[in-house]
C-alpha cells in the first residue's frame, strides 16, 4: 500500500502531466463570448445555468445530473455546462471547455476553496484567469455569513491563488437574495460587452487596412 507522502507525488505528477497535455492542446478559438462554469457534483452548476438565461434548459436535481460538456445559448453569449469533479477531476474531458479562448472561468464551491483546489491549481499553472462563485450561500446561516465570508477570503490568501480575479457571494436558485448575484451579472456582461468591442475594433482595423 502506498505511503501518504507517495499519493501526494503521483497527484503531483499527474497535475503537471494534465498542464502539460493542455499547453500541448493550446486554446480552441470560438466567435462570441463564453462561459464556463466548473465544480464539484451539486454545486448548483445547472441551476446557475437556468438562472442566468431566465429559463429552465439544464436538468437539475440530486446529484450530478450533466454528463457532458453542453453549451446553451443566451443574449450575445455562450454558457457552457460542465461534469461535475470530483477530488480528482478529470481534466481531459473537460480540456475542450477549459481552453475555449475567449471564455470567462466561474469556479462553483460550497464551503470551501479545498473542494475545488486541483481545477483551480491547474488554471494557476496554466495562466488563465477565473473567478470564483461562492453558491447556496444560502444554506450559511445569517449570523454566520460574514465569518464565512472572511474564511474563504483567508483560505484565497492561504492558498496563493494566482489567477483570481473576482468572488462572488450568492445563491443561483434564489437569485435576489444576496446583492453579488446582480454584480456578477454585471460583471459578466461588462466583459462580454468589452470583449465585443475589442472585437470590433480589430474587424474595422482590418477593414480600414484592406
Amino acid at each position: 500500500m502506498k505511503s501518504f507522502d507517495d499519493i501526494l507525488k503521483d497527484e503531483k505528477r499527474r497535475q503537471k502531466a494534465l498542464a502539460k497535455l493542455a499547453r500541448k492542446t493550446g486554446s480552441i478559438k470560438r466567435q462570441g463570448n463564453n462561459i464556463g462554469i466548473f465544480g464539484l457534483a451539486s454545486t448548483g452548476k445547472s441551476t446557475m445555468v437556468n438562472s442566468l438565461l431566465g429559463k429552465t434548459v439544464a436538468e437539475t436535481g440530486v446529484g450530478e445530473t450533466t454528463k457532458e460538456i453542453t453549451e446553451y445559448h443566451g443574449m450575445g453569449y455562450t454558457l457552457w455546462d460542465t461534469p461535475g469533479l470530483d477530488a480528482k477531476p478529470n481534466i481531459p474531458i473537460l480540456l475542450p471547455c477549459l481552453l475555449i479562448d475567449p471564455v470567462l472561468r466561474a469556479n462553483l464551491i460550497q464551503y470551501t476553496i479545498k473542494e475545488n483546489l486541483n481545477l483551480i491549481r491547474l488554471f494557476d499553472d496554466l495562466g488563465l484567469g477565473y473567478d470564483i462563485v461562492v453558491n447556496k450561500f444560502d444554506d450559511i446561516d445569517e449570523d454566520e455569513q460574514s465569518q464565512f465570508q472572511y474564511q474563504i477570503q483567508r483560505e484565497i490568501e492561504l492558498y496563493q491563488l494566482k489567477q483570481k480575479k473576482n468572488i462572488f457571494f450568492l445563491s443561483a436558485k434564489y437569485p435576489k437574495m444576496f446583492p453579488d448575484w446582480l454584480q456578477m451579472v454585471n460583471y459578466l456582461t461588462e466583459e462580454c460587452l468589452d470583449y465585443e468591442d475589442s472585437n470590433t475594433s480589430s474587424s474595422s482595423d482590418t477593414d480600414d487596412d484592406n
